[in-house]
């Protein structure tokens, strides 16, 4: 087979996918750019070109503003917890404990769980009566109804769901270091956490970065635990509510899609910001060699 004809093999196993991303992820966010400059009326069929309108309506929102504080204070919260919570199962299923595979399944079944689902066992867990947390605790906190504390209830929730994916990713980065690297070490003297501060940490950090990235992204668009914990009458809302959550009700209940989509292509720009300065700063921190 020449190389024409490996190429053209390797476009039609991507194509699929290619295909795919083009039409539900590269299209959709083109014309929600479009969307943004525009003034849709009479259900979208008359659309009216209003250049930045939509923008300065956005930035003199008080309620935008609230809803992006919302969105970083969740990001804030839940990426750095689930980082070092799925580094630390990481580590403890790597070595070697009995019944190993039986607790990586038992971590991984969040992420097979019908967020629906979920959704019902946590609002019982978190029942300011009844609930198991407060019962655990001793308290008598309304978790998902109080403004000081949905946001917490959220972060728990998520970083619940987050564990399992993340920590075998993580798990995945511990399995490729080379096992002869330990055993110099050990030969040298070092044990328990110093080899993991001089080893595992730093091979481990190309893994990290990339994790980092994925929950970055996957934080700032926090919707579904938002509208069916929390709830669209909830009084705790205003301080939850994401931006992704704002889209949703712009775009889907009062009907200004023009809005939503200023929205969304705001934590577009924000998430490419966000990106590009954790690759900027990659350097100090990942280490390749």
């Amino acid at each position: 087979m020449n190389s024409k004809s490996r190429y053209a093999w390797a476009y039609v196993m991507i194509a699929p996918t290619l295909i795919g991303t083009l039409v539900f992820w590269f299209w959709p966010a083109i014309y929600s750019i479009y969307l943004g400059f525009l003034k849709s009326e009479n259900f979208g069929l008359d659309n009216r070109w209003v250049g930045l309108a939509n923008y300065e309506r956005l930035f003199k929102d008080g309620e935008f503003w609230q809803n992006l504080r919302n969105t970083m204070l969740y990001v804030a919260l839940f990426v750095p917890t689930t980082i070092v919570l799925s580094t630390f199962f990481a580590v403890m299923l790597n070595a070697k404990i009995k019944g190993r595979s039986a607790y990586r399944v038992i971590y991984f079944l969040p992420q097979v769980t019908m967020a629906a689902a979920a959704a019902m066992v946590w609002v019982i867990i978190f029942a300011q009566d009844y609930g198991l947390l407060n019962s655990v605790l001793g308290t008598h906190i309304a978790w998902i109804s109080d403004k000081r504390f949905a946001m917490y209830a959220l972060v728990m929730v998520g970083v619940w769901a987050a564990i399992g994916f993340n920590m075998l990713l993580i798990l995945a980065g511990l399995q490729s270091i080379p096992r002869p690297l330990y055993e110099a070490a050990e030969l040298d003297g070092a044990v328990g956490i110093r080899k993991f501060r001089w080893i595992t940490l730093p091979l481990l950090t190309p893994t990290l970065f990339f994790t980092s990235i994925v929950l970055v992204i996957g934080a700032t668009q926090i919707f579904d635990s938002i509208y069916l914990i929390i709830g669209k009458t909830n009084v705790a809302l205003p301080a939850v509510r994401s931006l992704v959550y704002a889209y949703y009700q712009n775009s889907f209940i009062y009907y200004d899609q023009n809005y939503g989509a200023a929205i969304v292509n705001i934590l577009l720009l924000i998430n490419l910001i966000l990106t590009g300065f954790q690759f900027l700063m990659q350097k100090k921190w990942v280490v390749y060699d």
